[in-house]
């Protein structure tokens, strides 16, 4: 797996600005050789779900003997703590920037960041997705299967459900001593009039239901 890194980070560090007031120097023995460094990575929702160790091959950048910086190759696995949140720092210790090849290295702290998900956005510890509902669901009610990241769960519609309504499922974010939901947001799918039979149907509909979605606007 790969890791973003951004040498302004380094620069920051090095020269006291710091990341977020990180960039101080460490206390302790290592106060006058190393400053902590900072960088990102992206991980997936399912990997906060259930937690794990990564494997991440990190560009770090040193100051060799001679006073040159450069960029050394560390593999590292990397435990990411379940329930991991976005925006959560993880910390290594002493695989920060090093001021000379005498100092031993600072920290480095790993900024987690989420992937892209097709289904899910976090907030914190809840999760939320958009759900399409056919319009005989919204309208009916209806007992329809949801995916979670633990797996499909059934979940009850109401009847009478607009679009945008949000239906909750308590304790299926992401896990934690206060596990977060899942929060489902409904969105209508209109099903296509690609076939005679469809148009006529809803030829029909448009004669028998007294409907008009402009209603609330006056015209």
């Amino acid at each position: 797996e790969g890791m973003q890194f951004d040498a302004s980070d380094f620069f920051d560090t090095l020269f006291g600005r710091g990341f977020g007031g990180m960039g101080r120097q460490s206390a302790g023995s290592r106060a006058a050789h190393a400053r902590d460094h900072h960088a990102r990575i992206l991980i997936d929702i399912e990997d906060a779900w259930q937690g794990g160790v990564h494997r991440y091959t990190l560009q770090l950048p040193e100051v060799d003997q001679n006073g040159r910086l450069q960029m050394k190759q560390h593999v590292v696995d990397v435990r990411i703590p379940k329930g991991v949140k976005q925006g959560q720092h993880l910390r290594l210790p002493g695989l920060g920037a090093p001021e000379g090849s005498a100092g031993s290295g600072g920290d480095l702290y790993l900024e987690v960041e989420f992937k892209p998900h097709p289904l899910y956005r976090a907030e914190g510890h809840d999760l939320y997705m958009e759900l399409p509902v056919a319009p005989w669901e919204a309208a009916l009610g209806a007992s329809i299967k949801v995916p979670t990241p633990a797996g499909a769960v059934e979940m009850k519609v109401p009847a009478g459900s607009a679009a945008g309504s949000r239906l909750r499922l308590k304790g299926r974010g992401l896990p934690g001593p206060d596990p977060g939901d899942l929060y489902a947001i409904l969105r209508i799918a209109v099903p296509p009039a690609t076939s005679a039979k469809a148009r006529e149907f809803y030829a029909r509909m448009k004669e028998e239901l007294d409907f008009n979605p402009r209603s609330h606007m006056g015209v």
